[in-house]
């Protein structure tokens, strides 16, 4: 069951693109990290510029991606290269709340592949997102802040312009997120015009946006902070991926505090177990020593797997399963699903066990919850459990200890 906080989905439409990479078997599509995470290609800088600047943006190394992406789109505007190029840029502007720019590359994009489904498909998502600025983000500096250890073990103390919140840090959430009555406490604008977005529930909720001009997360500072607002009386706000990243380090313990934009720890960029696929966060995991991708979703207190795993994992389902129902709960509502309870099921998680006693597995596909790409959605059930969680978006790894 999903999180009861504020909680949102930006789903973007389905994207199949081919690369030709020598030594290297074709990826499936560009936007699809999850090929990477194993065995890294052997890539030199005499790789295709399009193959080095898809590893790159699938492991957020923005510094590398967005040059090598922008150079193609230069000299070959026309190439089937470019057009994959314009793809990667669309998903590295969305998730770094740069809304400006994401909205120029698309119409850039259209105007060269008109026609082309995968640029009809994001004008259609991405219209929600007109007129919304660019975020800033301050310097980094490392802070410790407190969390509650009950409901809200997830949140963090944060100013928006100048008044106190608790926000929810949310690794699901593609924007951050507000209720229409925190926006009205707050004194936020909300912007005319309406977009719909989908939730974990597979439901459709109608949201309008607003612009925070400063959030504020201990001594960090964030400019043109965008909002999705939730049509909703209850209080609360969520903060997702544009901020997170920009934080770049996160750890949380189960004393009561977070350790926020520290320096980054040591990993080899083949040790990375974090990666995007498409307009998601994957966590790369071992069950039964077989790999496994889940949607990393802090923003969600319960794990819930989903057809995927019931097929990946026939024999285990069969053996201890017991069939019954479960409720998904999303800011849409909630929808009842077939699930099957295993006992317990253990994650391998960079070399640290983690076990979720029982396990759900829910019989459905929804791409709120990783139907598209993964074995299911992972919640803080899982994440918590051993005391210690690191994600650390630099080295793209997370760690439990």
């Amino acid at each position: 069951m999903h999180d009861q906080h504020v909680t949102c989905r930006v789903l973007a439409g389905t994207v199949f693109l081919a690369v030709v990479a020598t030594q290297t078997p074709p990826p499936a599509r560009v936007d699809d990290g999850r090929q990477w995470v194993d065995a890294k290609p052997a890539i030199t800088a005499d790789s295709p510029a399009i193959v080095r600047g898809a590893i790159a943006a699938a492991f957020n190394d923005v510094a590398t991606a967005e040059p090598l992406l922008q150079k193609i789109i230069r000299s070959q505007p026309k190439s089937e290269d470019a057009h994959k190029a314009h793809l990667l840029l669309s998903r590295i502007y969305l998730r770094s709340g740069q809304y400006k720019r994401l909205l120029e590359n698309l119409e850039a994009w259209a105007a060269s592949f008109p026609g082309r489904n995968e640029v009809r498909t994001d004008q259609r998502d991405m219209e929600l997102f007109r007129g919304l600025p660019d975020q800033v983000n301050g310097p980094r500096q490392p802070m410790t802040l407190p969390h509650d250890k009950g409901e809200g073990e997830f949140s963090a103390p944060v100013s928006i312009n100048g008044k106190s919140a608790e926000y929810l840090f949310d690794s699901g959430a593609w924007i951050s997120t507000i209720t229409e009555a925190e926006a009205m406490r707050l004194g936020l604008e909300i912007r005319k015009g309406a977009g719909v977005v989908g939730d974990s529930s597979g439901k459709n909720v109608t949201v309008r946006t607003t612009v925070a001009k400063e959030v504020r997360i201990g001594p960090m500072r964030f400019q043109n902070v965008s909002f999705i607002v939730l049509p909703s009386q209850d209080g609360g706000g969520i903060l997702g991926i544009p901020v997170l990243l920009a934080l770049s380090r996160l750890q949380w313990s189960n004393d009561g505090t977070w350790q926020l934009a520290g320096p980054a720890g040591k990993s080899e960029p083949e040790a990375a177990n974090l990666v995007f696929f498409e307009n998601r966060l994957l966590l790369a995991m071992r069950v039964s020593n077989a790999r496994v991708f889940g949607a990393l979703d802090t923003g969600a207190i319960d794990t819930d797997l989903n057809s995927n795993f019931a097929d990946q994992f026939k024999e285990l389902i069969q053996s201890k399963g017991t069939r019954g129902s479960r409720d998904i709960t999303g800011v849409g509502g909630t929808a009842t699903v077939d699930s099957i309870a295993l006992p317990e099921l253990t994650f391998d998680i960079f070399g640290t066990p983690a076990t979720l006693r029982p396990a759900h597995v829910t019989l459905q596909r929804t791409s709120g919850m990783g139907g598209k790409c993964c074995i299911g959605n992972i919640g803080r059930d899982l994440l918590l459990q051993t005391g210690r969680l690191i994600i650390d978006f630099s080295t793209m790894t997370l760690q439990i200890k």
